[in-house]
């Protein structure tokens, strides 16, 4: 040990007098070899390890309003501290690939339920990755963002060195604050203690990394504090995790409930505070039984026994799963899945001035017939209540063969209305201006849709796509259009061509789609159709994003002026969120401008980052997680240059933009929309 001691200390001498030499003090190399550090470990193999963890929670206040925050209505009546246990295997991968199988849980929360499950992305920080959890809070120990943190160096020793470091500019949801035992001769982090606030849960993490192979970059003892509070409501968590536990279960084990087997997994003792929440659960379910696991005065006198309304719990739990969260089934086998979106989810909410509110829910399921060959359908309905309308798509794919993506598509659906002023100008010209031309809605059509594609990959830097389109439009006013001698259905039928380009795994994508209508006995649509788009999604450093598209289309023949229908430039007028397409869709265009022209040329370009404008303001800018700056341009037949200018944020609550529109330099329309972000990662 002595020897060891010694040239433990010959080396940092070494070290001090060639960081003297070189003119570079010991924090600014220590700093470098931290941030430098990931990459010297490049080869790790895979790891898989044990892991047991134990959850504290408690309800400090509450109200009505709890029942409505997703997991939560599990501890929002009864009693206010619970206590889980689980155990399972964590697969670990270099890249970022992390998963987890839990096999065995245990809980006093009634009928084994899951509470606050957003806390398991707390597990398992990726202190060297440019976000520590998933894809937020940035890393303080990450090179590339190290322009927003401010460090200090203190209680220095022979090998190792304590950093401390808070956010340069602002407090912000994104940056955390605290300290970090570093060994100076590698730069590799030993113990880190960190607190901050992101979507909601205000949170304080002690961690205890590694030593050696790819353990050094997890932590082989992780406590986690959180906190949540919501219109007067407050609940804490304490949780704790340990990795390398010794006992090895098969990934398929899924035991829930026994006791017994969580004792006997259990890697520490139970604290006194979790002892006594497990004594008194055990003595209001089994009443004739005391429990001796702590002493009999530290007990109640009389504990009040709580009488179970299970009707009412059960009530509850049908409502909770059923309105808050995600509906999911497994079949028996294993092999598929069905999920529905909650039915009250804010997140598919949205509201702009043009359309005003609207709502919509979707639903998935697949099965699996072999590991390369399976079957998936992800449908939505949606309803604008602006407009009145409803809309649906329903899609099935047969995946066919994995390895060149080949895969079968059918849709069909209700799209949005659509519908072009030539119409009127048809009638006006045959019968006169008539005032009550205009709320008649004769421009107006519902468009019932079938599309039958096949795709396949045959190079990777290439997809090839055939198949037919078939559209049935229907008058909205049928009466009245039959009255002026009008047709009132109109049905297409096209084979159609799409070729997808990729070069660059990373580089931009180029699709050019061809549709030709036929006609038929029923079908008296005939057209031609091109189109071309390019678009780019370029992630930078420290969550920046650029988002680049251009594209056109042309119809180099058409049947008649009412529809200019085109694929990537359409009105749309369901909610989407903030990672959707807000950045390649125009916000402010009128509807009647999409469908006049039988050419377009548009451009779109959006900026996101998670500091820029709002972050620094007082009060918003602790809240704000991401920001984006837009422009996008339009040109089309007989009007002027169409562009908009955007900004727009989210936080914890809400995502929300603000827009202004123009003709060449002329101001033309000013607006905002949101679409609600509250609980979307619970």
């Amino acid at each position: 040990m002595a020897m060891k001691r010694l040239l433990m200390l010959i080396a940092t001498i070494t070290l001090l007098a060639s960081t003297s030499a070189s003119g570079e003090n010991l924090d600014s190399l220590v700093l470098r070899r931290m941030w430098g550090y990931r990459q010297t470990i490049d080869s790790l193999p895979e790891l898989s390890t044990n892991v047991y963890m134990k959850h504290l929670y408690q309800t400090h206040r509450r109200n009505p309003t709890l029942w409505t925050v997703p997991t939560l209505y599990t501890i929002a009546d009864g009693k206010r501290a619970f206590v889980s246990e689980q155990y399972g295997r964590f697969y670990f991968k270099p890249d970022g690939d992390h998963r987890y199988y839990r096999q065995v849980y245990y809980t006093t929360i009634p009928r084994q339920r899951n509470t606050m499950s957003i806390l398991f992305e707390y597990v398992t920080p990726d202190f060297y990755h440019v976000t520590i959890y998933g894809d937020h809070i940035l890393s303080p120990f990450n090179r590339e963002n190290r322009i927003f943190y401010r460090y200090s160096f203190s209680d220095h020793t022979d090998s190792t060195i304590v950093i401390g470091f808070r956010p340069r500019f602002v407090r912000n949801t994104q940056l955390v604050k605290g300290s970090a035992t570093v060994d100076i001769a590698t730069g590799r982090l030993k113990k880190v203690q960190m607190e901050g606030e992101f979507d909601m849960l205000r949170f304080r993490v002690r961690c205890t990394m590694g030593n050696e192979g790819a353990e050094v970059l997890l932590p082989v003892r992780s406590e986690t504090h959180v906190e949540f509070k919501f219109l007067g409501n407050k609940v804490s968590s304490h949780f704790e995790a340990y990795f390398g536990c010794p006992t090895t279960l098969p990934d398929t084990l899924d035991v829930r409930g026994d006791r017994q087997f969580i004792d006997s997994l259990r890697a520490v003792p139970l604290s006194d505070e979790e002892r006594y929440i497990y004594a008194a659960n055990d003595y209001n379910n089994k009443p004739a039984e005391k429990p001796d696991t702590i002493p009999a005065d530290t007990l109640p006198k009389e504990p009040e026994r709580r009488h179970h309304n299970y009707l009412k719990e059960i009530a509850w739990d049908i409502i909770g799963e059923n309105l808050l969260h995600s509906i999911r089934a497994r079949t028996t086998d294993g092999n598929g899945y069905v999920k529905l979106s909650p039915i009250l989810d804010p997140q598919y909410i949205s509201y702009s001035g043009s359309k005003g509110f609207a709502y919509k829910m979707r639903l998935g399921a697949r099965y699996n017939f072999t590991p390369y060959t399976w079957i998936e359908t992800n449908p939505y309905i949606g309803y604008n209540f602006k407009l009145r309308e409803f809309y649906w798509d329903v899609p099935f794919y047969l995946y066919y063969n994995k390895r060149l993506n080949g895969n079968l598509y059918f849709a069909w659906g209700s799209d949005n209305r659509i519908g072009n002023s030539g119409v009127l100008e048809e009638i006006k010209q045959e019968y006169g201006d008539l005032p009550e031309l205009q709320d008649k809605k004769l421009d107006l059509f519902d468009d019932r849709y079938m599309r039958i594609f096949n795709s396949i990959r045959p190079l990777r830097w290439l997809t090839l796509e055939t198949g037919f389109v078939f559209h049935h439009r229907h008058a909205l006013n049928p009466q009245e259009m039959a009255s002026f001698g009008k047709p009132t259905t109109f049905r297409s039928f096209a084979p159609s061509l799409g070729v997808k380009l990729q070069p660059w795994k990373k580089g931009p994508m180029l699709s050019i789609d061809y549709e030709r209508g036929l006609k038929g006995n029923d079908v008296n649509m005939t057209y031609e159709r091109w189109e071309a788009d390019l678009s780019m999604l370029h992630r930078m450093s420290h969550l920046q994003t650029l988002n680049l598209r251009v594209g056109g289309g042309l119809y180099t023949k058409r049947g008649n002026n009412y529809f200019m229908d085109y694929t990537n430039f359409r009105d749309r007028n369901l909610p989407e969120g903030w990672d959707d397409d807000w950045a390649g869709n125009f916000q402010l265009l009128s509807s009647d401008l999409y469908n006049v022209s039988d050419y377009y040329i548009r451009g779109n370009i959006s900026y996101e980052t998670p500091l820029l404008i709002a972050a620094f303001t007082p009060l918003l800018g602790r809240y704000v997680e991401r920001e984006r700056l837009y422009w996008s341009g339009l040109s089309i037949a007989d009007t002027r240059f169409y562009h908009e200018v955007g900004y727009g944020f989210t936080c914890r609550y809400a995502s929300l933009a603000f827009f202004a529109s123009f003709f060449n330099t002329h101001y033309e329309e000013f607006g905002c929309k949101f679409t609600f972000e509250l609980f979307r990662r619970w």
